[in-house]
């Protein structure tokens, strides 16, 4: 029974060293990326929702914790607000109607409220 604990143990040492040496990835690839922003980043900038349209996936809408809907048209790679002359900005639920994708509805209010959160006001 020792010796079938042992065998196992060896085995499983060998598999991780193994692991261990595996690929090897050479940091000169990495010297090239800056760092972007890509999305809402003020305070309480959470995303709480998100839909794309299906037949354009470069275009996304998201919802945000309390800063309103953001669209992108560049598959995510910046966003506009399109929600800034609402009464409310608090965001839970985003959905993109895709037989008419000009019709977007948001649901206000995020579900899962923190200290820098406001109340919802319908759809």
């Amino acid at each position: 029974m020792n010796k079938l604990k042992l065998s196992i143990a060896s085995l499983l040492l060998l598999i991780g060293l193994a692991h261990l040496q595996g690929q090897q990835i050479d940091p000169s690839f990495f010297e090239a990326l800056k760092p972007r922003n890509i999305g809402p980043a003020g305070m309480s900038g959470r995303v709480t929702a998100i839909d794309a349209v299906v037949a354009d996936p470069n275009i996304i809408y998201i919802g945000t914790a309390a800063g309103g809907v953001w669209k992108s048209t560049n598959g995510g790679l910046s966003f506009t607000p399109i929600f800034d002359q609402e009464k409310v900005s608090s965001i839970g639920a985003v959905a993109i109607n895709q037989q008419n994708p000009q019709e977007i509805w948001a649901g206000t209010g995020e579900g899962n409220p923190r200290n820098s959160v406001s109340s919802g006001y319908g759809i």
